[in-house]
């Protein structure tokens, strides 16, 4: 059967939002590995500047967005600042959960965002519940706690307070995206494009940040100290996840919907697997880990196509 033009034009476009969640999957990896030697909400402030500085880009080079424009939709359109707040509260949120446990349960709790979105719009916002929400939920958390668990003779060997907390942290860095999309859903602000939302979210992030480092009293001399491997981990946290990833998630959403696009958020969990192995040593040692994989990723991606072909 031969492909119509108009899905030949959008195969550029789906490889896109492949590359977007690829690259957004390895912010856990390089954040853990460059956090080991420079300060984390340093990092994260360089990140968020950066995210600025490509929102700038895209606003003024696709978008044709100036600075009067911008100005006045910062002001007028308030609710955007909560938005952001609870964007910056999220990125705090996920930098300590890096810190505290591995990258791998990071990924994995972050890939289980469309459940808590559902459930939070039908107890909240009345919505009704999406087919096969809680089969799929439960399915998908027997998966992660089977990643969670390497020996099942011995549940808790290996598994310290400290993951515990980490993975906490997380969960709450979860609950706080689903807020963040049903806010961006319910939303009825106008005229304002991909570039406007995520330049006024790298602005929270960067102030928030920059309170957070210096209420901290990081030492921002270890960057002067740090190796070239905690540089190079640094700078891909900057140019991957912030600038490759929302760059390529910006672009393919002017021709693709953000349901097919989330449809690929998966693939973050698969990113984070390939690099935590690589860099961090992080690797699943039983079969069940692996299977666990294999069915958080195959339930999560089954589940979001068939609300996208609903």
């Amino acid at each position: 059967m031969k492909q119509t033009s108009l899905e030949r034009q959008l195969w550029p476009y789906l490889g896109l939002s492949v590359l977007a969640h690829f690259l957004i999957g390895s912010y856990p990896v390089f954040g853990k590995r460059a956090i080991a030697e420079v300060p984390k909400f340093g990092l994260v402030m360089l990140a968020a500047m950066a995210m600025m500085i490509t929102a700038a880009a895209v606003m003024h080079w696709r978008e044709h967005v100036d600075a009067g424009t911008l100005w006045r939709v910062m002001r007028g359109q308030r609710v955007l600042w909560l938005f952001s707040l609870v964007v910056a509260g999220r990125s705090v949120t996920n930098i300590l959960s890096i810190s505290l446990t591995q990258a791998v349960w990071v990924s994995l709790i972050s890939i289980l965002a469309p459940f808590p979105v559902a459930m939070l719009g039908t107890w909240v916002f009345a919505e009704p519940t999406p087919p096969y929400t809680y089969r799929a939920a439960t399915l998908a958390t027997l998966g992660a706690v089977m990643m969670l668990v390497p020996d099942w003779r011995h549940v808790s060997a290996g598994f310290t307070v400290r993951d515990a907390a980490g993975i906490g942290v997380a969960i709450v860095s979860l609950l706080l995206f689903a807020v963040h999309y049903h806010l961006i859903r319910r939303s009825h602000h106008r005229h304002v494009s991909s570039g406007m939302i995520l330049f006024q979210q790298g602005l929270a992030m960067s102030t928030a940040f920059l309170v957070l480092t210096l209420l901290t009293g990081e030492d921002w001399g270890s960057w002067g100290r740090a190796s070239s491997g905690a540089w190079l981990a640094a700078l891909a946290v900057i140019l991957l996840p912030q600038v490759g990833g929302n760059l390529a998630q910006i672009t393919a959403m002017s021709r693709v919907t953000p349901a097919l696009i989330t449809s690929f958020i998966a693939l973050r969990l698969v990113s984070a697997l390939l690099l935590a192995g690589l860099i961090l040593g992080e690797v699943l040692v039983a079969p069940t880990q692996w299977l666990g994989a294999a069915l958080v990723i195959g339930v999560v991606s089954v589940y979001l196509a068939l609300q996208h072909h609903r």
